[in-house]
């Protein structure tokens, strides 16, 4: 990954806060940033149990191998 991927999501975020700020009124700023919040909140949980889900499929996977001799 880029050295310097994190600055550059950074200054790509900060581009599309003031575009949002410039061409909206602050009602509709306020919306834009509770719906990044919630865009934010779902992708940390999904991040999260993502590789919690794929541990246990993979976990089960080999139960039923060692249990059965075959992969189900």
């Amino acid at each position: 990954m880029d050295k310097y991927y994190g600055e550059k999501l950074i200054t790509l975020g900060t581009a599309i806060a003031f575009q949002i700020a410039q061409n909206c009124e602050p009602e509709e700023i306020e919306i834009w940033s509770d719906l990044f919040i919630v865009v934010s909140d779902q992708l940390a949980l999904l991040s999260s149990t993502k590789g919690k889900i794929s541990e246990s499929s993979e976990n089960k996977r080999n139960i039923n191998k060692n249990f059965t001799g075959t992969n189900i």
